[in-house]
C-alpha cells in the first residue's frame, strides 16, 4: 500500500525506484508502518467471525443456503 504524504513524495518515490534498479544499490531497511486501530479491529472481527462459523459448522454441518438454479 502506498501512502501519499504532502511534500516531496514523487521525488522520494523516484529516488527509491532508481536505487532499486541499480545492481549494487545500498539496501535501506524497511520499517513497516504500525497497524492502525481500524486494521487491528478488522482483523480481530474477521478472526472472531471465522471462529463462530467453525463452531456453527461443528454444531450443524448442513449448509444453510442452497444454491439457486438458473432459469
Amino acid at each position: 500500500m502506498t501512502y501519499f504524504i504532502a511534500g516531496n513524495t514523487a521525488v522520494g518515490n523516484a529516488r527509491s525506484l532508481t536505487q532499486s534498479a541499480l545492481p549494487n544499490a545500498p539496501q535501506q531497511p524497511y520499517d513497516a508502518p504500525r497497524p492502525t486501530l481500524r486494521t487491528r479491529l478488522a482483523t480481530a472481527l474477521r478472526a472472531t467471525a471465522a471462529r463462530e462459523v467453525r463452531l456453527a459448522n461443528r454444531i450443524d454441518p448442513t449448509p444453510t443456503c442452497q444454491p439457486t438454479t438458473a432459469h
